[in-house]
């Protein structure tokens, strides 16, 4: 223990400093490096478990777009199908309003060529009337009597018919 008297150092002290530091170095590893250990182990787990649920996320996210992508897909699918229908149930509609439009011209027509028909009969009947009295008129005139009207009427008939 000279040696250490010769170089200036108090061997107790040195033990009083060693007992110390080792006391110091319990108490810290004890209180200050395990809770520390435990806050960076935690916060890792932290960190990592974060990570992994960003990936996660992540995953999910891109499972979602795909799952987004395939409902708008079939949403314009079915919207493109709903048009296609609606425009040949249009088309359908018109082809029957042509078709209800055109029977309609087709009753008109009968119709008028019906009237015509009436008319003209009527026209002819007018005119083979009136064509009867001239014509009796114009033979009375010329034989000078005056036929009866059953006579007139027979006369017509006869000439006309």
């Amino acid at each position: 223990m000279d040696i250490f008297a010769k170089l200036g150092i108090d061997w107790r002290l040195l033990i009083a400093q060693a007992v110390n530091f080792a006391i110091l170095l319990f108490v810290l590893h004890r209180f200050a490096y395990k809770p520390m250990l435990a806050f960076l182990a935690e916060r890792t787990e932290r960190i990592e478990k974060g990570l992994q649920d960003a990936e996660a996320a992540t995953v999910k996210l891109a499972s979602l777009e795909e799952k987004e992508k395939e409902v708008l897909k079939a949403a314009r699918e079915e919207a493109r199908a709903l048009i296609a229908k609606t425009e040949e149930s249009a088309k359908k509609r018109d082809a029957e309003r042509q078709k209800e439009t055109e029977a309609k011209i087709a009753t008109l027509l009968i119709e008028a060529e019906g009237k015509i028909q009436e008319e003209r009969a009527k026209s002819m009947r007018d005119a083979k009337e009136e064509l009867g009295s001239l014509v009796l008129a114009a033979v009375e005139k010329v034989i000078k009597e005056k036929m009866d009207p059953e006579k007139e009427k027979a006369l017509i008939e006869k000439v006309l018919g």
